[in-house]
């Protein structure tokens, strides 16, 4: 009987440090993708998986949202044109309130994204996805302001 109590409280133990260290190097990752994005550093698309879906939620203006689904590859191209003016202007994003869940597999964190000039926050969400021995974002999901996004196809 003492065997096995041991051999249950190793595998638990086991478990739980595996959970805490895939946590702790989700929560790293989101950090170096957080300092990359606000430095337009060019290596952003690396963080994400091929085809990775990226939603914006559209606060309309009359009120109401909409939901856009934007293309990976549409979204890799605006990121790398946009980038300069970003630069230009100081744009950057802050995310406060961060919590982080295991969902199957992955990893989910959940924000209060903080973009620049804007007091309150936007709620967004990232699910990381183990690829190789790495942690890659496999969906976006950020609330905006942006009407621009509305139009775009």
């Amino acid at each position: 009987m003492k065997k096995l109590f041991l051999t249950v409280l190793s595998i638990s133990c086991l478990t739980l440090s595996a959970f805490a260290g895939d946590k702790e190097d989700v929560l790293a990752t989101f950090d170096k993708y957080v300092k990359d994005a606000n430095s337009y550093s060019t290596n952003i698309p690396k963080y994400y998986v091929d085809n990775a879906r990226i939603v914006r939620i559209v606060n309309k203006k009359q009120g109401g949202q909409r939901s856009i689904l934007i293309p990976f590859d549409r979204y890799l191209k605006e990121l790398e044109g946009h980038s300069g003016l970003a630069k230009l202007v100081g744009y950057k994003n802050a995310y406060n309130n961060r919590k982080i869940e295991k969902t199957g597999n992955d990893y989910k964190i959940s924000t209060i994204r903080v973009p620049r000039n804007d007091k309150t926050g936007l709620p967004a969400y990232f699910i990381f996805t183990k690829s190789g021995d790495t942690w890659k974002i496999k969906e976006e999901i950020m609330t905006t302001n942006v009407q621009t996004f509305l139009s775009a196809k």
